[in-house]
């Protein structure tokens, strides 16, 4: 519900803003010629014709993308021809704010609802692609929920519109300084899309001007819908600031006096109810992706892994007991090359049936991003697979790896040379004190300037000397290998 809740806002806000400003420049104006009667209902159905038109419009030409033209293509289309319509809307809003151009703005307003909402038709297709509405073909709570967040955006939507075109029909001056700002805003990110789309199907050679000019639009784009929130905020303060005060009638005034009196007051607590619900429009729309953006959106955390050393006989041994209440147990062991490798233990059963599942905190498949545990399920965070409990300790597919263990008197055995093999696994490094295998000078691993990898270990190096001495015969200088383990490797246990 938030992803279509949040991109839905992402996708179509910036469009209801910057027209619903443009909307009431153009009444603003009609209002000093006495000829705005009946025309933000005009624009209203014009807005609502161009978010059919052009949303549908967007949302067809995302789905028949393919030979004949690519979703980059179209996406580059579309934002070059929003950047055109974007210039075009500037200087419509000049030509009303300072000659009047009414009729102008009204067919500026019409071609420029079309083209946004098809714009953002097309980025709310590409955004929800991943996301269908519900994984069943028959009524549940996510279709319902996710049907309801999209109602959702479009009342709040409608909402933000009305009272955004409300204060700039009483600032237009604010409002045409903000429709320009917030016109900058979105063209910086449409010429960020633009470029980078001309140089994905090799219409603009690349340089590292333009792709550092799209590192930046892409890096800030997210950014750029809140700060055009942030410069409705602004409006709707300017719009409370300039709003006249609710001055209570006093029981002596009578007369003419009192009806004016009634009027002014009247007029005071509308403009503050607008203002409120500009305002409250905006908190609606900032936080529903601030919530998706910094929560809802984040990956899965790994619970934290409690560090563990192996004891002077090169063994680590963790009691079955504290580890067999069917809780995933995670640890994490540093390596003597200074790799930090993650492992778990889980019951895989019950308690009348513990049955200890050993294994590294990644697999072959996704790498190290580990895995989290939901109810009787352990989830990898790197692709969202479900793994069954009860085969935790089984290699393949996306299970994670085993490693081999043993029980003794009521503990879990594992040998440091099992827990070596985790180097290869693992790219966390710790910084730890390391000697160069070739003339045993003692340095920091992080800070070495030379390392290479022998036999699943990193080697580091004080100097190119000894690197290129340890390369020529790595036999000679490598580590002994660690001691096998003296007892008997269950893997199943």
């Amino acid at each position: 519900m938030s992803f279509y809740l949040a991109d839905g806002f992402r996708a179509f806000a910036p469009a209801t803003f910057l027209l619903a400003l443009l909307a009431g420049l153009i009444v603003a104006v009609a209002d000093r010629r006495g000829r705005s009667e009946g025309l933000a209902a005009r624009l209203s159905l014009i807005a609502a014709f161009g978010l059919l038109a052009g949303s549908a419009a967007g949302v067809t030409a995302y789905a028949w993308s393919g030979e004949a033209a690519s979703v980059t293509e179209i996406r580059m289309f579309a934002e070059a021809t929003a950047l055109g319509a974007a210039l075009l809307a500037l200087l419509a809003a000049f030509a009303l704010r300072f000659a009047g151009a009414v009729l102008l703005g009204q067919l500026v307003f019409a071609l420029f609802s079309l083209v946004l909402f098809a714009q953002a038709g097309i980025a709310f297709s590409d955004a929800v692609t991943a996301h269908s509405l519900t994984a069943t073909s028959v009524l549940n709570t996510e279709l319902i929920l996710n049907v309801f967040a999209i109602a959702l955006t479009a009342f709040a939507l409608a909402g933000l519109a009305a009272a955004t075109s409300h204060v700039a029909r009483r600032l237009p001056l604010a409002a045409l300084l903000t429709f320009v700002l917030a016109i900058v805003v979105e063209a910086l990110v449409w010429a960020g899309d633009v470029t980078l789309g001309l140089l994905q199907v090799g219409w603009l050679e690349v340089t590292s001007g333009r792709v550092s000019l799209v590192a930046k639009a892409d890096y800030y784009s997210d950014a750029a819908i809140y700060a055009e929130l942030v410069l409705g905020l602004a409006l709707a303060a300017l719009f409370l600031m300039r709003s006249p005060p609710a001055r209570r009638l006093s029981e002596e005034t009578a007369g003419s006096a009192r009806t004016e009196g009634r009027k002014a007051l009247a007029f005071s607590l509308g403009e503050r109810r607008w203002f409120r619900g500009l305002a409250a429009s905006l908190a609606f729309v900032a936080g529903s992706m601030l919530y998706y953006d910094l929560y809802a959106a984040q990956p899965p955390a790994l619970s934290p892994a409690e560090p563990v050393e192996v004891a002077a006989d090169g063994y680590l041994r963790i009691p079955v007991e504290t580890v067999s209440d069917g809780t995933l147990h995670r640890f994490a062991y540093v390596t003597s090359d200074g790799h930090r490798v993650r492992f778990f233990l889980i019951n895989r059963f019950d308690a009348d049936h513990v049955a200890i599942g050993v294994v590294f905190d990644a697999c072959m498949i996704c790498g190290d991003d580990g895995y989290i545990q939901r109810g009787n399920e352990i989830i990898c965070i790197a692709c969202n697979v479900r793994i069954f409990q009860p085969s935790i300790g089984k290699p393949g597919g996306c299970n994670p790896i085993p490693m081999k263990h043993a029980v003794e008197d009521g503990r879990i055995v594992i040998a440091k040379a099992e827990l070596e093999k985790g180097s290869r696994l693992f790219t966390e490094l710790v910084e730890i004190e390391v000697a160069d295998p070739v003339t045993g000078e003692t340095l920091i691993n992080t800070r070495a300037p030379y390392s290479t990898e022998f036999e699943g270990r990193t080697y580091y190096f004080s100097g190119r000397d000894s690197y290129d001495t340890f390369r020529a015969d790595p036999q000679k200088f490598a580590a002994e290998p660690l001691a096998p383990a003296a007892v008997h490797w269950d893997p199943e246990v």
